[in-house]
């Protein structure tokens, strides 16, 4: 059985399951391990972990902590409640089949920019800054149009294009985020500019540790943490460029507690530009597939989010974040009061009650005629999340080739 416990409760004989740090996201040395002394326990409460998942089947138990099932049942409404609390968010002003014909677009215009922009820093030219300034307003007023569609597109990325697409889709968030929370247009381009170029300095990483298919080790990582240091140098290079940027460079793996790096900040010294961006960068992270892990799918995700505020980020802007995507994002499989099971295709101006397109029926146990309904419209809710995993491709291939108008949803 996993079930979560404090690190204070590690002691040798237990097997951690999964070490519940948001540095998962990267091929980090940690992994799966039985606690086999008090030295291991003190070495992982240096690293700032305060909670971790135990396995009692591979290990010792700790009587009344709380199963994984227990944690995810009151995460989920926490979530649910904490949406409600925020109110409403603004409808989108032109359709999504619209809008995704002009992010394909920007995507397009963004895989190249970022493209010549490594290839400018490899050969030791500045960044075209006026371009990416550009760049960034033309996402903006997507995003100001519709956010799921940029959003939707950039979070489509094969393996070996994640450190390419990741910070467009970062700096995707960061706009999405601030065009939630109205925040003033230039704070907004600024800091969304930052988080275009924040991994830059990546470009100086060796190749065989940036790409390493396997865990890195603490030699590794340690070259590794060295990216936002080069991207901040890199940056402040490039004319024009405001200070959100480099701050942002530099200091988007800084913690709430004081655990991240490279300078150790806490609290209010961590600037809000890379308060948020370290937020939107660990989100994109853990739910992206990479060469060496699949991604966790966009509600685990906030969910880790959400548990990770009690020590990692700021808890006000992570709330502020997890209602800005929704408790139910776009490829969200939810099962319906009424027992109908579907996806959910497109964000509403209720972020309880999204679009959804319907395919299943489980009081009769079968597949129905597609439907694609407003919930918001109806008034009809969510009774929960559906696992990915009970609608597999296959799944839905097969009830394709048996009702012909079931289309399943990429």
């Amino acid at each position: 059985m996993i079930k979560k416990i404090k690190v204070d409760q590690l002691r040798p004989g237990i097997f951690v399951h999964d070490f519940n740090c948001d540095w998962a996201g990267e091929n980090v040395f940690i992994n799966q391990a039985l606690i086999k002394s008090d030295k291991a326990v003190k070495i992982i409460r240096s690293w700032g972990i305060k909670e971790v998942y135990i396995d009692t089947e591979r290990g010792l138990d700790v009587k009344r902590a709380k199963t994984a099932s227990e944690v995810r049942r009151h995460t989920d409404v926490n979530l649910k409640q904490l949406s409600r609390n925020r109110g409403k968010n603004s409808p989108p002003v032109v359709p999504l089949k619209e809008e995704i014909k002009v992010a394909r677009k920007i995507k397009k215009e963004a895989v190249n920019l970022m493209q010549q922009a490594m290839a400018s820093v490899q050969e030791g030219k500045q960044v075209d800054v006026d371009r990416a300034f550009q760049l960034v307003q033309s996402m903006g007023a997507s995003i100001s149009r519709n956010p799921d569609a940029l959003i939707m597109l950039t979070r489509i990325k094969k393996k070996d294009e994640y450190t390419l697409l990741h910070s467009i889709s970062v700096s995707s968030l960061v706009l999405a985020f601030c065009n939630s929370c109205r925040l003033p247009y230039d704070m907004t381009i600024n800091m969304a500019t930052g988080a275009l170029l924040h991994d830059i300095g990546k470009i100086q990483v060796p190749v065989e540790i940036l790409n390493k298919p396997g865990r890195l080790t603490r030699e590794e990582f340690a070259v590794m943490k060295k990216h936002s240091a080069y991207s901040a140098a890199i940056l402040n290079q490039s004319k024009g460029l405001p200070e959100d940027a480099f701050d942002i460079a530099l200091h988007h793996h800084e913690r709430y507690d004081g655990t991240g790096y490279p300078d150790g900040l806490k609290g209010e010294g961590i600037t809000f530009g890379s308060r948020v961006t370290s937020i939107c960068d660990v989100y994109d992270a853990i739910t992206s597939a990479r060469c060496y892990r699949r991604g966790l799918d966009r509600v685990a995700g906030l969910r880790k989010l959400y548990e990770w505020s009690d020590y990692h980020f700021d808890k006000e802007l992570t709330f502020e974040f997890i209602h800005c995507i929704g408790v139910y994002p776009i490829g969200t499989y939810v099962r319906l009061e009424n027992e109908l099971s579907g996806v959910v295709t497109a964000s509403t101006e209720n972020v309880l009650q999204p679009v959804v397109r319907l395919f299943y029926n489980n009081k009769n146990s079968a597949p129905m005629k597609i439907q694609e309904i407003d919930l918001s419209r109806f008034g009809i809710n969510i009774a929960g999340y559906d696992s990915p995993e009970k609608w597999s491709s296959d799944k839905l291939q097969t009830f394709k080739r048996n009702r012909h108008e079931l289309t399943p949803v990429q």
